[in-house]
């Protein structure tokens, strides 16, 4: 933890994402234990349970910042979509290209690693431009949330094919049982937890007791959680679920405000053991598809999301600096990636090729989006100076 707190003042005079720090430091960790001192870099059982507590403390906070109700509009629906088909085909193109000795199932489900763009990266650099509020900036954040929600879609389909038969009723079964889960998740959390939480919230006041929100908030997240692993989808897609169930009650902000307590403890744990996977000598033998995948995804979102935009009206150049801004990939294909690390369905060949696109597209990203907008704005300066002097 004391490292994961001297890894954010460093990162943040580089004006980077903290998580891109902790990544960073459990890598250098890695590779000093490996490499210099031969001591096996394996977290014990205590830190990797904690870890995976990061991991369902991530990816609620992440649901809590998720309302359905302005989320899903037809334009980040079409402009989301489209990213995700691109980003998942061009992918598995790839894995089927650099690994054509791999199983069906673990091919689709490398594919659905880099699927998933980085909401906190994409959300930073647009608070950081005072874009939040702007046409560019709702676009993103909207596209960029249901890109997660397809994500874990995605994620709890391609599980369930990587570790079973790869048969088009099992893909119909797992299909049925993501979306069947996510939406019936989010209808009973609606109607009856979060009334429930609501008024034992308030009795609870007229009693003088505090938290009771935040505890029974995140109780029924690892309910949901709980009961997501027990039907074999994932507890991150449950804790996800939980946590857009929570985004419409009134007294969200306690929650919030608990949660990033947790978060600041747990979640960094889990990157830093995210990085402490990482295997020098496995990135060395797949750097070159590393970088292959690492341009797909680039270019896939780019273009996807940059069409998405387009068809939905906005002009050319503000289309594609949307697909920029969906360009970084970080907590979510962590999360995704270290699942498959520790339940076998990838090794850390890939795993180590993950951490790298996570890395290098939360660092491209950000600087192709401020160039774009850049251009656009110097283009409007040159437009307004020729309407006041006209170049003949």
């Amino acid at each position: 933890m004391v490292i994961a707190v001297a890894s954010h003042f460093l990162i943040i005079r580089l004006k980077q994402p903290t998580v891109i720090g902790e990544l960073l430091v459990g890598i250098i960790i890695s590779i000093i234990l490996v490499n210099i001192f031969h001591v096996d870099d394996t977290p014990s059982d205590t830190i990797a349970v904690l870890a995976q507590l990061g991991s369902i403390v991530l990816l609620f906070i992440i649901g809590l910042e998720c309302d359905v109700k302005q989320i899903f509009t037809k334009q980040t629906l079409i402009v989301a979509t489209l990213g995700v088909v691109v980003a998942w085909t061009l992918g598995f193109l790839i894995f089927i290209y650099f690994f054509p000795d791999e199983s069906l199932g673990t091919t689709i489900f490398g594919a659905t690693i880099f699927v998933s763009t980085s909401v906190s990266v994409s959300a930073s650099i647009l608070q950081e431009m005072g874009l939040i509020s702007d046409k560019i900036g709702q676009t993103i954040i909207g596209a960029a949330v249901v890109d997660d929600i397809l994500g874990m879609v995605v994620f709890a389909i391609a599980k369930g094919v990587a570790t079973g038969d790869v048969t088009v009723a099992g893909i119909a079964i797992v299909t049925i049982e993501a979306v069947a889960f996510i939406g019936l998740g989010i209808w009973l959390g609606k109607r009856y937890l979060c009334r429930i939480i609501h008024r034992l919230e308030n009795y609870a006041q007229s009693c003088g007791l505090s938290y009771t929100t935040f505890v029974l908030g995140f109780a029924f997240a690892l309910l949901y959680a709980f009961v997501a692993e027990l039907i074999g989808i994932s507890a991150i897609v449950g804790a996800f679920v939980a946590g857009a169930v929570m985004a419409s009650l009134p007294l969200k902000h306690d929650l919030e405000k608990g949660m990033k307590y947790l978060g600041a403890l747990f979640v960094p744990l889990f990157f830093i053991t995210a990085g402490l996977a990482f295997n020098l000598e496995g990135f060395v033998s797949v750097w070159v598809f590393a970088v292959a995948i690492t341009i797909a995804a680039v270019a896939s979102k780019t273009i996807g999301c940059g069409v998405g935009a387009r068809i939905t009206g906005l002009p050319w150049r503000k289309s594609f600096a949307v697909g920029t801004g969906m360009v970084p990939r970080l907590e979510v294909p962590m999360v995704i990636a270290t699942y498959g690390l520790l339940n076998g369905l990838i090794g850390n060949d890939i795993f180590s090729a993950a951490v790298f696109l996570g890395i290098a597209t939360s660092l491209i990203g950000p600087l192709l989006f401020r160039r774009i907008l850049r251009s656009e704005s110097k283009g409007k300066e040159f437009k307004k100076m020729e309407e006041v002097c006209p170049v003949e």
